[in-house]
């Protein structure tokens, strides 16, 4: 059965998450299941925002089917690389999967074209697209991968944090070293902008930082607090090139051997799971550039227009990976056809 149904990626639309949110309490034959324990990871730490706005899903999810499924939380790490959380939710070992379009294009290529650089001008675009047909297209073609999708999320604008070096022009890159997702289409973003990008997994990024293998990290404001980047990288290039797309994942096989009233009382859950993952990133995403201003860190804003100029050579270098339906269709829905 496809999760992506168009019902459950219209999650930005409020009042949808009502209709659905009866538990399973009092279901004929419900109680009589058994108790089904599953992992649930995360890419990032317990310190992001994230891992509460997961513990709530998790709960809301034991409500619907009156404890007869449990979600265990873990953070980046605690189950496997970055990359191998995603092999591990193709072969069954992991269970359910938040992570980060960069991750997922690893596996899926064509997922490539939801971080174009500067693709998108605001969150609002961004989400249009995701709650639309064009999303739905997306979660349609994620079951040949051995992956359910349940619904979108954000992990925040990816900036491209320095020790020491301003960038408000595509020029100041020039030279940079630069930890970037294993996705292709970062690393070619920064080659673009003459930076020497590295796929170093998050896990190795602090020690990398300290050691000055690198110069600079492209992350979510967000997560340079919970991973702790903050303590060595002084200044925040606002670039916001990319609008990182999370995506909350269940494996194939795992997910079609629960019953099927788990599998609805989940898939009504990740409902209200896109509308807290959207809104509580939003608010942290202020609440962190609040604190780094009061801190006394620099935040630079660069001049994107001239950032996207920089890296309109990026985007003929993957349509043909992406497909040239999808990548039209796509650019046609941002306003870039």
């Amino acid at each position: 059965m496809i999760i992506a149904r168009r019902r459950l990626l219209k999650a930005g639309a409020f009042g949808i998450a009502a209709s659905l949110a009866a538990p399973f309490v009092g279901r004929t034959g419900w109680a009589a299941s058994p108790t089904h324990t599953l992992k649930l990871t995360f890419a990032d730490t317990q310190s992001h925002p994230l891992y509460d706005v997961l513990k709530r899903f998790a709960d809301d999810v034991s409500k619907r089917t009156a404890g007869a499924v449990e979600l265990q939380v873990f953070s980046i790490g605690q189950l496997g690389s970055g990359t191998n959380i995603l092999t591990g939710l193709q072969t069954g070992i992991i269970d359910f999967c938040a992570h980060t379009s960069g991750f997922i294009d690893t596996i899926f290529p064509k997922f490539q074209v939801l971080d174009l650089p500067f693709l998108f001008s605001d969150s609002a675009s961004a989400e249009k697209l995701l709650d639309g047909p064009v999303g739905t297209k997306f979660m349609d073609m994620l079951p040949t991968k051995g992956i359910y999708g349940l619904g979108w999320g954000h992990w925040g604008w990816r900036v491209v944090s320095t020790i020491d070096r301003k960038a408000p022009e595509p020029a100041d890159m020039k030279g940079l070293k630069i930890r970037v997702q294993p996705g292709a289409i970062f690393a070619a973003t920064f080659k673009a902008l003459g930076a020497s990008p590295v796929a170093i997994d998050l896990t190795e990024v602090y020690l990398a930082l300290s050691q000055r293998v690198i110069d600079a990290v492209e992350t979510p404001m967000i997560s340079l607090a919970a991973t702790k980047h903050d303590e060595i990288v002084n200044t925040i290039n606002l670039t916001n090139q990319v609008y990182n797309v999370g995506v909350m994942m269940a494996s194939k096989s795992k997910f079609d051997a629960l019953p099927k009233d788990a599998q609805e009382a989940i898939r009504a859950a990740s409902v209200n799971l896109t509308r807290d993952w959207r809104t509580t990133i939003a608010a942290k995403s202020e609440d962190i550039a609040a604190r780094y201003k009061a801190k006394g860190m620099t935040l630079v804003e660069p001049n994107r227009d001239d950032y996207r100029k920089a890296t309109a050579s990026v985007y003929p270098q993957f349509k043909d990976i992406i497909g040239a339906d999808l990548y039209d269709a796509v650019l046609k829905d941002v306003g870039h056809a």
